[in-house]
C-alpha cells in the first residue's frame, strides 16, 4: 500500500493469508443432516428458490430431487446428468447441461422433460437462468455464450470473443453481467445487454478456471482453479485482485453465503472449507465425504448446505450456527482518512483492506461519509441534447467537438446517447452516439467515482439505520447515475436480508 498510516492500520490484516489461513482449523463435529447414497458420482447440486427441494445431477443419466428431509421426489425423466444444474427464480423450470451438447429443461413438479436446447458445437458446460426466468444463458467448449428463450427453446443471441473453451460461467444477481473462465486461465466480465467485454481480470489461473461465482452484492467475483488450487477474489468494477486465499488443494466448487461475508469451497481433498472474509481466517471445515466434492449449494436462508460428491453421495449439512461476526474498532482520525484516500486508488488489495477497516469502525466512518458523499445531481439535459444534435452538424469540426464533449460528460450523457442510438433519424448521429456510448461504458472507474462506489459497499456492510439513511439520500440522486443505482441496489439487498 502507498500510505504508511494505512500499512500500520493493516499490519495484521495484510498478513492473514500467510499467518491465519496457514494454521490448521479447529476440528468440529460435522453437522451432517442427511446422506443419500446414490448409484453414481454426483457432479452438481442446486436449491430451489423457496428452499424446499434440492436437485442433484449424476455422472451418467440421473437427475434427482429431494426435499429438506431427504425424501426423494419425482426424478427428472431422461436426465442426462451434467456439471451444471440451474433453477429458475420463479421455480417453474430446471435446466441441466448434459454431458453432450444439449441443455435440457424440466418441470420440477412432474419430472417431465419439456424441451432440449441445441446449438453448442461441443459440450455445454454451464447454464443459468436470468432473473426474469424467461431467458437462459449457457457457455461451453465451443467458446460461445448463448442466450435462449426458456419457454420455446429458441436461441436469441450470442456473445462471442472468448479466446478458447469456456469451462465455467456465473451471472450477477441482477442479470446484467456475466463472468466466464476457461482453458486460458483468465476471468472475463461481459455486459449481457450489449455483448461487450467489460474487462479481463488482472491475473491468471495456470491450469484454467473452474469455477467462478459472483458475491451476492455483485461487487466481488471469486474464481478458482481445479488444477492450480488458487482461489482469487476480484473487484467486479475494476477487474483488480482483492485477495488471494491459499487453498490447500484444487477446487471444484465455490459459493458465497447469502450475506456475502463467508466463502465456501469444496474440492479434491473431499473437505468443505469455510473462509470468514470479515475476520480473514478459515473456520472449521465439514468432513465426511470420501471423494472429490464436485458441487455445493447453500439454501436461500443460509441454514443448510447441500453437497454433491464423487463418492456417490448427496448430503445436507446444518450450517445455521456458522455466523461471521464483525468486530468494531476505534482508530485515530488520520488512519480513517488514510483508508478514505485508499478507496480512490487503482489497487484492488489496498482498497479492499481499506473498505474492511472502514466497515469495522462504523461510527467514525459514517461521520466521515456523511460529510464527503453527495447524491449525484441531475444532468444538464438541454446541453446534452444540444450536443447530440451537433453530432450531425454540417461542419466536421463541430461534429467532432460535440462527440468529444459527450464522452467527457460520461455517465451523465448515457441515457440520451442510448435514446439517440435507437430514435435518431440521422445515420451520422446514430453512429457517433454509439461510438461515444461505447467509450463511456468502456472507460475504467477512477478517482472520485471509484471512491464513491466503494463507499457504498462500505455502507452496505455497516448496515445500521444511520447507514441506511445515507444510502437513501444517495439513491435519490440522478436516476441514471451509477452512484444512484449502486445505493438503490444496496438498499434492496438490505431489505431482502431483513425479510422486508
Amino acid at each position: 500500500m502507498s500510505s504508511p498510516l494505512l500499512r500500520s492500520a493493516y499490519a495484521l490484516s495484510l498478513c492473514w493469508p500467510a499467518l491465519i489461513y496457514a494454521q490448521p482449523p479447529a476440528e468440529s463435529r460435522s453437522p451432517e443432516v442427511i446422506q443419500q447414497r446414490l448409484n453414481e458420482p454426483q457432479l452438481a447440486v442446486v436449491w430451489s428458490p423457496d428452499g424446499n427441494r434440492v436437485v442433484c445431477s449424476g455422472q451418467n443419466r440421473a437427475v434427482r430431487q429431494f426435499d429438506r428431509a431427504g425424501k426423494e421426489l419425482e426424478p427428472a425423466r431422461n436426465g442426462s446428468g451434467g456439471w451444471s444444474v440451474s433453477y429458475a427464480l420463479q421455480g417453474g423450470l430446471v435446466a441441466v447441461c448434459g454431458l453432450d451438447r444439449s441443455i435440457r429443461l424440466w418441470d420440477p413438479i412432474s419430472g417431465a422433460e419439456l424441451r432440449s436446447l441445441d446449438g453448442h458445437l461441443s459440450t455445454a458446460w454451464v447454464a443459468a437462468f436470468l432473473p426474469d426466468g424467461q431467458r437462459l444463458v449457457s457457455a461451453g467448449e465451443d467458446g460461445t455464450i448463448r442466450i435462449w428463450g426458456a419457454r420455446d427453446g429458441t436461441e436469441i443471441g450470442q456473445v462471442t470473443g472468448h479466446s478458447g473453451p469456456i469451462w465455467c460461467m456465473a451471472l450477477s444477481r441482477d442479470g446484467r453481467l456475466i463472468a466466464t473462465g476457461g482453458s486460458d486461465g483468465a476471468v472475463r466480465i461481459w455486459d449481457l445487454a450489449t455483448g461487450r467485454l467489460r474487462r479481463i481480470c488482472e491475473g491468471n489461473h495456470s491450469g484454467g478456471v473452474w469455477p467462478v461465482v459472483f458475491s451476492p452484492d455483485g461487487r466481488t467475483i471469486a474464481s478458482a482453479g481445479w488444477q492450480d488450487g488458487k482461489l482469487f477474489l476480484w473487484e467486479t468494477s475494476t477487474g483488480k485482485l482483492r485477495r488471494q486465499i491459499p487453498h490447500p488443494t484444487g477446487i471444484k466448487c465455490v459459493a458465497f453465503t447469502p450475506e456475502g461475508n463467508c466463502l465456501v469451497t469444496g474440492g479434491n481433498d473431499s473437505v468443505i472449507r469455510f473462509w470468514d472474509l470479515l475476520a480473514g481466517k478459515e473456520l472449521s471445515p465439514l468432513e465426511g465425504h470420501r471423494g472429490v466434492v464436485n458441487g455445493i449449494s447453500i439454501s436461500p436462508n443460509g441454514a443448510l448446505l447441500a453437497s454433491a460428491s464423487a463418492d456417490n453421495t448427496f448430503r445436507l449439512w446444518d450450517i445455521s450456527r456458522r455466523k461471521t461476526i464483525a468486530v468494531s474498532l476505534t482508530l485515530p482520525a488520520r488512519q480513517i482518512e488514510a483508508c478514505w484516500a485508499e478507496l480512490r486508488r487503482d489497487g484492488g488489495i489496498g482498497a479492499y483492506d481499506a473498505a474492511g477497516m472502514l466497515a469495522s469502525c462504523p461510527d467514525q466512518t459514517l461521520a466521515l461519509l456523511e460529510q464527503r458523499l453527495r447524491a449525484t445531481p441531475q444532468p444538464n439535459l438541454p446541453q446534452i441534447i444540444q450536443l447530440i444534435e451537433a453530432t450531425n452538424h454540417k461542419n466536421y469540426a463541430k461534429r467532432e467537438r460535440a462527440s468529444v464533449e459527450l464522452v467527457r460528460l460520461g455517465e451523465a450523457a448515457e441515457s440520451e446517447l442510448t435514446r439517440a442510438i435507437h430514435q435518431s433519424n440521422t445515420l451520422e448521429t446514430r453512429i457517433r452516439a454509439e461510438r461515444a456510448l461505447e467509450k463511456v461504458q468502456g472507460a475504467p472507474l477512477t478517482g472520485e467515482a471509484l471512491q464513491h462506489i466503494r463507499s457504498v459497499e462500505v455502507l452496505e456492510r455497516i448496515a445500521t439505520p444511520q447507514a441506511r439513511v445515507l444510502l437513501e439520500r444517495l439513491a435519490a440522486g440522478s436516476p441514471h447515475a451509477r452512484l444512484t443505482g449502486e445505493a438503490a441496489a444496496s438498499l434492496k439487498r438490505l431489505d431482502t436480508l431483513a425479510g422486508r
